[in-house]
C-alpha cells in the first residue's frame, strides 16, 4: 500500500511538473503567441483602410483636376481647397496609424502614399493602383 501511494504521488508530481514546464515554455514566447517560424509574410492589415482612404482622397481629387503636381492630405479642411500653392483635401487617419504622409507628389498620374503602423512601427506604402507593400529600410 505504501508503494502504491509513493508511486501515485510521484506520478502526480511528474504530471504536474510537466504541465508547469509546458505552460512556462508557451508563456515565454516573445512574439505574442502564434507561430515563431520567422518566415511569415508581414501583414499591413492594421493600416490598410487608412492607406486605401488616403489613396481614394488623392484619386478623387485627380479625377476632378489631373493638373496638380502635389496634393496635401489635411484634417483641418472640410472640402478640397487650394492652399500653399497646392490642392488640400480632407483626410484623417485612424488610431491604427501613427503617421500617414501628408504631401503627395504626383508625377504623370503616378504617386505613392506612406503610412506607419501604430502597433508595429512598420512603414507601408500604397500606389495609385492600390498595391500595398512594405517599405524596406
Amino acid at each position: 500500500m505504501k508503494r502504491n501511494k509513493v508511486l501515485t504521488t510521484g506520478l502526480g508530481l511528474m504530471v504536474a511538473l510537466t504541465g508547469v514546464f509546458g505552460l512556462t515554455a508557451c508563456g515565454s514566447d516573445d512574439n505574442g503567441g502564434g507561430s515563431s517560424t520567422g518566415s511569415e509574410a508581414p501583414s499591413e492589415s492594421d493600416i490598410t483602410e487608412d492607406l486605401q482612404n488616403a489613396r481614394a482622397a488623392v484619386a478623387d481629387a485627380l479625377a476632378e483636376d489631373d493638373s496638380w503636381s502635389q496634393i496635401m492630405l489635411a484634417s483641418d479642411v472640410d472640402s478640397p481647397t487650394e492652399k500653399y500653392g497646392m490642392l488640400v483635401v480632407p483626410y484623417s487617419y485612424s488610431d491604427a496609424a501613427s503617421r500617414v504622409q501628408g504631401t503627395i507628389a504626383i508625377d504623370g498620374g503616378k504617386f505613392t502614399i506612406e503610412g506607419d503602423s501604430a502597433a508595429t512601427g512598420t512603414t507601408w506604402k500604397i500606389d495609385q493602383d492600390g498595391k500595398i507593400s512594405e517599405v524596406s529600410k
